[in-house]
């Protein structure tokens, strides 16, 4: 419970600071923000890897293979928990069953992501030509 009013309390805080941050943006130092800001973002940019004349459609292709290696590493540990539990089930059915609904389930998720990742490919293809 104490959790819960903590996150409350730190999401209701969320607001207000970003409206104080755009009241403050509008004094006398908004430029020296600015600076600071595309100074920050530009730092973060370049430790990214991804350049200022960078086009939006490298960025997004950066984005979406970051996702997908995420994925594949949940797909992966989806596997070994699904193997483990198999293993491990010594005859009870229904541990077994569990883990074959995750294996199955996890397989039908990666099906899903490739056939997302083909259509996108297909549809932007067909588009920009």
């Amino acid at each position: 419970m104490k959790l819960q009013n903590v996150f409350r309390k730190v999401v209701a805080a969320v607001p207000l600071a970003a409206s104080s941050l755009v009241v403050w943006t509008g004094s006398a130092h908004a430029a020296d923000l600015k600076t600071l800001l595309q100074s920050g973002a530009t730092n973060t940019a370049q430790g990214a890897g991804i350049s200022q004349q960078a086009d939006l459609t490298t960025s997004i292709g950066k984005i979406i293979n970051g996702a997908f290696g995420l994925l594949g590493t949940v797909f992966v540990v989806l596997m070994i928990y699904a193997g483990f539990l198999y293993m491990t089930a010594q005859g009870n059915e229904e541990q077994v069953e569990k883990a074959k609904t995750l294996i199955k389930n996890a397989v039908i998720g990666l099906v899903i992501m490739f056939l997302a990742y083909a259509i996108t490919n297909f549809v932007i293809g067909a588009v920009t030509q």
